[in-house]
């Protein structure tokens, strides 16, 4: 089946930061639809010549094809920079190069492009990556002049033209750091967002998923099911006897419990699974099984593990869990197998402890 839980989670995080790129991607897309209309009107003007535009159009079209492409097969993953922000602008400013070596009488007008290039870099890039861009339109500029006045020199004047290089390279060396600042700004602020996002999904103590999030999760799993996919099996484990830890050695020594046993079954867990905490010494399990006997294993793997924990602050004190269990069947809801696994725990609860139980007995 499917994976429940990280490994489908690591999935979906994937697949946002790609659709994410795709956004960013199409974002600079819709500013090159209007500087395209713009070189149309500059070449109905007279200032380009006629088959400049079309080739121009052409070369934008094959370029950010190859980007989309990139993506949407997701061979940008191999990259060390996946959004590839740096190639783009890169493009970007050799495609403006190209404008400004044609563009005779309105080069200068023409050089705002280049601005306008280095405000992306605020979507992903540090302070000395934008400096590096503004570094390379600053050079890409000088190119042009130099190649203007060797080989077009009647349609040059020196003097203005390396006037405005100067202008607009210490105007990018001013941007550079405005917008790197900007981009930190960025950077800080998503990161604070998936902080509170974090916070908001996982239990402080433990470090697994909270109650809110599993319902959640849960949720998901139930709807794909109805869709087809394989079931899933719900385990609902409780450490055996946690009342009295919390009574005979503090509440200090009862969250240590909590914390080592979360640690302890999260190291059981295959990469598939899910693991919340569902309240108090309880936590909810969802395990890529599809009947009973695969379940019966995994359910072993995590009592053995907790069983094996040896915590000093206990002294000769054993910790134990037990573990009640269901699979998916079809029309089940969150509340319908929620009450069967907590059924079976129950069973397994008075049947000795520091076993589990599903529908039928799972282990001895």
């Amino acid at each position: 089946m499917p994976p429940p839980a990280s490994a489908a989670q690591s999935d979906h995080r994937i697949d946002d930061k790609q659709r994410l790129r795709l956004r960013r991607l199409l974002l600079s897309v819709a500013v090159y639809l209007p500087c395209a209309l713009m070189l149309l009107m500059v070449t109905w003007l007279g200032f380009l010549p006629r088959w400049f535009t079309p080739l121009w159009l052409a070369i934008f079209t094959v370029t950010n094809t190859v980007f989309y492409a990139l993506i949407k097969s997701g061979l940008n993953l191999r990259l060390n920079d996946p959004s590839m922000t740096m190639a783009q602008m890169t493009v970007a400013i050799a495609a403006v190069a190209v404008i400004l070596y044609h563009a005779d009488a309105i080069r200068g007008g023409m050089l705002m492009l280049l601005l306008v290039i280095l405000l992306f870099g605020v979507l992903r890039l540090t302070t000395v990556e934008l400096l590096a861009m503004g570094a390379l339109s600053s050079a890409a500029y000088a190119l042009v002049i130099v190649l203007l006045t060797t080989r077009k020199p009647q349609q040059i004047e020196p003097s203005v033209e390396w006037t405005q290089w100067a202008t607009l390279t210490a105007t990018l060396a001013v941007m550079g750091p405005l917008v790197g600042y900007m981009s930190h700004v960025r950077r800080r602020l998503s990161e604070s967002l998936r902080t509170i996002k974090d916070m908001a999904e996982r239990d402080a103590l433990t470090g697994a998923f909270n109650r809110h999030h599993m319902g959640e999760m849960l949720d998901r799993e139930v709807s794909r099911c109805e869709r087809g996919a394989p079931a899933f099996v719900l385990l609902l484990a409780d450490i055996d006897h946690f009342k009295h830890i919390n009574d005979s050695f503090g509440h200090l020594v009862g969250d240590l419990v909590l914390k080592r046993v979360a640690h302890a079954m999260r190291e059981a867990l295959r990469k598939g699974d899910y693991m919340a905490r569902y309240g108090g010494e309880e936590f909810v399990l969802l395990i890529a099984a599809n009947d009973l006997a695969e379940s019966a294993v995994a359910s072993e793997r995590l009592r053995v593990q907790v069983e094996r924990l040896r915590i000093p602050e206990l002294g000769r004190h054993n910790i134990t869990i037990s573990i009640g269990g269901t699979v998916y069947r079809s029309g089940d809801t969150q509340s319908t197998l929620l009450g069967r696994a907590d059924a079976a725990l129950y069973r397994a609860k008075h049947s000795g402890r520091n076993r589990a139980e599903c529908d039928t007995p799972l282990a001895e």
